[in-house]
């Protein structure tokens, strides 16, 4: 294991998700050779997702820290590389293949307009590279199929889920309800809204599994007592889990009802289904084919999978929700 593959992936946990097929298969396709794979903070404890003997996982920060910057350099000078993939199209890591020039880098480019990133100068020093382009109006392939074209000789037709290795062990149907307050806040929604949901879709299963955001102290406690006592709420509430813990409890849920982003791609990865609230503000041209790109650049291609567009009127929103798990095309209660 002398010559080395390096993958820098330091970005949120979502965005890691739609990677996680094209790293996946670049470990099965170099099992003699070392993978060192750079994750953010954000992402690190997901690092079970890529684990094997020939895989090595360092720490970095989203947001290249200058010390960052002189590690990387340093390791760059002193090991053996073979392969870059720069799957975060940061800046600085598209000068690396300016001064490191017997190294082989492919990276995914960003355009936007008159906005390039790495500027056209910067692309030459790469060995290949995809462009994602943020600025057409056109639909625009997905980061997960972007990734995979990348390194597979220009294919393009993927399935987005490879893992459905569900494990649950009291056999309940579930729902996974994840409390997110910021995007409950962009609809003037609040705990209130929040308890309404619960109590309107509880009965469509066996119990309610609750997450809340990390470190939020006191939404913690006030669902910590509401939802003390399971056998009257039919809830239970984990807060602050994260990491595996919280991969399996997403997996192992007959459904995951969750606002885009982090959440919903953990579900499609691993096959479960997912109702999506895609929250969105339409008022001109420009915001529809921003929102319908941002939304086929992340949403996950896979035959389980519904979504909707989310209204303020939050009872409007729960008739929708209840009409999609009875008589949805893709998830309904008949298939739970």
């Amino acid at each position: 294991m002398n010559e080395k593959i390096v993958i820098f992936k330091n970005e949120k946990t979502g965005d890691l998700i739609h990677s996680y097929n094209a790293i996946k298969k670049i470990i099965r396709n170099n099992v003699n050779k070392e993978i060192i794979i750079y994750l953010s903070h954000y992402n690190f404890e997901m690092n079970f997702l890529f684990d094997s003997p020939n895989v090595r996982i360092k720490s970095i920060n989203e947001k290249i820290s200058l010390i960052d910057k002189f590690r990387i350099v340093n390791y760059f000078l002193k090991k053996k590389i073979k392969t870059v993939y720069i799957f975060k199209p940061s800046f600085y890591l598209f000068i690396l293949p300016v001064f490191f020039r017997k190294i082989k880098f492919y990276g995914i480019c960003v355009n936007k307009n008159s906005y390039l990133r790495p500027p056209n100068i910067l692309r030459l020093f790469l060995t290949n590279f995809v462009i994602n382009d943020r600025g057409t109006a056109k639909i625009r392939p997905s980061i997960h199929d972007l990734h995979l074209k990348l390194i597979s000789n220009g294919a393009t037709s993927y399935n987005f889920s490879s893992l459905d290795n569900k494990s649950n062990k009291d056999n309940k149907s579930y729902l996974f309800l994840h409390f997110n307050k910021f995007k409950f806040s962009l609809l003037n929604w609040g705990l209130n809204e929040l308890f309404i949901i619960i109590d309107k879709l509880k009965d469509n299963f066996d119990y309610i599994a609750l997450t809340n955001d990390l470190n939020d102290n006191e939404t913690n406690n006030l669902l910590s007592k509401k939802y003390s006592d399971f056998g009257k709420t039919k809830v239970k509430y984990y807060p602050n889990i994260k990491g595996k813990s919280l991969f399996e409890l997403i997996g192992n849920a007959q459904l995951v009802l969750s606002f885009h982003g982090m959440i919903t791609s953990i579900g499609a990865l691993q096959n479960t289904k997912v109702l999506d609230l895609f929250n969105c503000t339409i008022t001109n041209k420009k915001d529809f084919y921003k929102y319908k790109n941002a939304f086929h650049e992340f949403k996950p291609k896979i035959n389980n999978y519904e979504f909707i567009i989310p209204r303020k009127d939050c009872l409007k929103t729960l008739k929708k929700i209840n009409n999609i798990i009875m008589y949805g095309r893709k998830i309904n209660s008949k298939a739970f």
